[in-house]
């Protein structure tokens, strides 16, 4: 009985496989990300933290395999990820703080095809791979969960996508302010245009 399951296992994924059309590519896109930094309750900081978006970019490739309506598109991006941080601790001048966050991302999109239309969502993870601006909001080398939601449209090797990203887990627990570290639980969404074009 087992090995006539396997058998039929086998002959359902070979189906499957021979029904699928696969195909790559290159992608690059836009961010809009909004930063934020939440305090542990029990600790009352001095100061406030406030981030505006400067924008952020991604460049990276895809796979994509199709059969009938449904597609699995993995992606690979380089992805930089810019903001500006206001510490105001009651003094007269705040404290204005450039920073940015290098990371590699790894969406894994499951959509429907409608004609040229396509919706999706995509689990992603990603892996810090750098920061600058001195504040340890992330360490180079943790990794962190999201989730995108988005819609897209397809012109022959061309296709588009707008998408929503939300955390599903922090990707840094503290802020560094004058040499002292504080528990903080540090958060990203994002709004991404992006571009990709089949090879």
């Amino acid at each position: 009985m087992i090995r006539i399951l396997l058998f039929g296992a086998l002959v359902m994924f070979n189906a499957s496989s021979a029904l699928a059309q696969f195909s790559k590519g290159l992608t690059a896109g836009y961010h809009l990300a909004d930063l934020r930094i939440s305090f542990n309750p029990l600790v009352d900081p001095t100061f406030t933290p406030m981030a505006s978006g400067r924008g952020g970019f991604h460049v990276g490739g895809f796979t994509r395999a199709s059969a009938g309506l449904l597609y699995l598109q993995p992606q690979v991006w380089l992805t930089g990820l810019n903001q500006q941080l206001l510490l105001q601790d009651g003094s007269v001048t705040p404290n204005i703080v450039e920073w940015s966050m290098l990371r590699l991302d790894l969406p894994v999109e499951v959509g429907v095809k409608l004609g040229p239309l396509f919706g999706f969502v995509a689990p992603i993870y990603s892996l810090a791979l750098s920061e600058v601006g001195g504040l340890g909001l992330v360490q180079a080398g943790t990794g962190s969960w999201g989730g995108q939601v988005g819609l897209g449209l397809k012109l022959g090797p061309l296709q588009a996508s707008l998408r929503y990203e939300g955390s599903l887990s922090a990707f840094g627990e503290s802020i560094t302010v004058g040499g002292i570290d504080i528990d903080t639980d540090n958060r990203m969404t994002q709004v991404i245009g992006s571009v990709a074009v089949k090879l």
